[in-house]
């Protein structure tokens, strides 16, 4: 911090200030805590991205789930594609696939999952069930002429 020179004439002069490596050590110090900070920020970014992104995939899994509750009892079976037809250039690193089953319950009860791929090479997923019941009563209880339902015989 403090260095002595010696100048002919003059009494010993004592100069303040730092060293060259002083400063050094110091900005070396400052850059090492910089790029912390800024490691600190890009995962903050990063965080800020996948939840964006997870938070588009929900509403688009709600959106078709929506559509097969419109549909009240979806037919069986597996459908894919992308959101392109519904929502034209704005969700192209998204797609879907709805599968239908029975429910393993009741054979008026269908299971829809609807899965939404996204992410880098679509990796990650956000996944919705439900089950749909039949709004129609079986057609074994319908006396024919009249539309009318009629309770199974007790054993």
């Amino acid at each position: 911090m403090t260095s002595s020179a010696y100048r002919p004439g003059f009494r010993f002069v004592r100069c303040r200030g730092f060293t060259l490596l002083e400063v050094m050590i110091a900005v070396a110090v400052l850059g090492i805590a910089m790029m912390a900070l800024l490691a600190l920020d890009h995962q903050d970014l990063q965080g800020v991205i996948r939840a964006r992104e997870l938070t588009q995939a929900s509403m688009l899994a709600q959106n078709l789930m929506t559509q097969a509750e419109l549909d009240r009892y979806p037919d069986l079976g597996t459908t894919s594609g992308t959101f392109n037809k519904v929502f034209p250039g704005q969700f192209s690193n998204f797609q879907w696939q709805q599968t239908v089953t029975e429910s393993g319950i009741f054979p008026d009860l269908r299971k829809v999952t609807v899965v939404v791929l996204f992410g880098p090479g679509f990796s990650r997923r956000f996944a919705l069930s439900e089950l749909l019941h039949n709004p129609l009563p079986p057609q074994d209880l319908i006396t024919p002429g009249r539309g009318q339902a009629i309770p199974p015989a007790s054993p």
